[in-house]
């Protein structure tokens, strides 16, 4: 078993690699330089972990697992750009490869990033050496500094939360954070959010979603407002799911509890909790029955944390309206048989014109741009 040592080194690497990925993607905000100082000025093994990634950020397919290769080994490699094939499939027997290059790599090389990162930190020390005001009145800097996040269309971001728990939003998401003595609440009014949650059994963990409560039992789970639906997929541990919920009422767990064991539609008593595992999936209706898998799609289900959506003989109408979700490129599909057909693959979700290249080619559907933001398909 992981010890709490452990778990909170591993916390500081991702976090550090989080960091190391936003300034590979450009300058950062005010807020998030504000956030990005009080998350290094944390301690020395922030620092230390966030030069490392940034020494390594380039070079991780060099990486040897066994660490018989030495940092200045690997700080010495060049990066070689990548290509990335998807494949999408259509029924009535079509398919085809579409191949698409990832952003060019960057002319840094790892050494560079190392001697950035260090001009960064530098700056930081230095800055609240000279400022020492600028923390009086503050307690141990969290990333957390507010208790509302929103991201626009096409943006996702991490927060970590004042207990050490991590949330990750994807795109046209609103939360609150509601942290009592009794209870970590955190409501959820649009969107989807991933919950990695840090263990407090004293402190119990609540995602709220209109009426639907559900409390983590040491886990990571995806939560999704879905169209009215709502949508729970547990990728580590359990969750319990309670309908009708008010806010400070206690769960009771027991051999009475139900706990999904087949692919159903259920209708549980309001007072009754349902139990959702690992891999598991739930979804509460509009007209409140509960819909599960018992095998959900987790690489699926969590594709976007990557920025990429994988699809399944998904009809296409769907599979649109996913990319309308991120992009600022509206789609519309002007034709019901076209709207039916069954897509697999694997997109990035800002390229929703690979899509769109492959059905015309493919010669299954005329695309006629309307305006700079808006694209509608046809029949041929």
């Amino acid at each position: 078993m992981m010890n709490k040592h452990n778990q909170s080194n591993n916390l500081i690497i991702e976090e550090a690699s989080h960091w190391a990925m936003l300034l590979d993607e450009g300058d950062l905000n005010t807020e998030q330089k504000h956030e990005f100082t009080h998350w290094l000025l944390k301690g020395q093994v922030h620092v230390d972990e966030f030069l490392q990634a940034c020494a390594i950020f380039d070079v991780l397919s060099d990486i040897d697992r066994k660490k018989e290769i030495s940092i200045d080994s690997l700080l010495e490699s060049i990066n070689t750009s990548e290509s990335k094939i998807t494949t999408i499939h259509i029924d009535k027997n079509i398919s085809t490869k579409v191949v698409k290059n990832k952003r060019p790599s960057k002319k840094w090389t790892a050494r560079k990033w190392l001697a950035m990162a260090a001009s960064i930190v530098i700056g930081v020390f230095t800055f609240y050496q000279l400022n020492p005001a600028a923390l009086i009145g503050e307690d141990i800097p969290s990333l957390q500094f507010k208790n509302k996040y929103t991201t626009v269309l096409g943006e996702q971001r991490s927060v970590t939360l004042v207990d050490g728990s991590i949330v990750y939003l994807n795109t046209l998401t609103n939360i609150k954070i509601d942290y009592t003595k009794q209870f970590r609440n955190i409501h959820l009014y649009q969107g989807e959010a991933i919950f990695k949650v840090a263990h407090d059994p004293k402190k119990p963990f609540r995602v709220w979603v209109n009426g639907t409560m559900f409390e983590a039992l040491g886990t990571e789970f995806n939560v999704r407002n879905n169209q009215g639906k709502i949508e729970l997929t547990v990728i580590a541990g359990e969750v319990a799911l309670t309908k009708n919920a008010v806010k400070n009422q206690n769960i009771a767990i027991n051999r009475n509890t139900i706990r999904l064991q087949e692919y159903t539609e259920m209708v549980f008593p309001l007072d009754k909790t349902l139990i959702v595992s690992i891999g598991q999936q739930a979804t509460v209706q509009m007209n409140g029955l509960v819909t599960t898998e018992i095998k959900a799609d987790l690489d699926k289900k969590t594709s976007w944390k990557a920025r990429e959506m994988i699809f399944n003989n998904d009809r296409l109408e769907d599979v649109i309206y996913e990319f309308n979700r991120y992009n600022a490129l509206q789609i519309t599909i002007d034709s019901s048989s076209l709207s039916s057909m069954a897509i697999t693959g694997v997109f990035e979700t800002n390229d929703p014109l690979s899509l769109l290249k492959f059905l015309e080619s493919a010669g299954k559907a005329r695309i006629q741009r309307d305006s700079s933001h808006k694209i509608t398909i046809y029949d041929l």
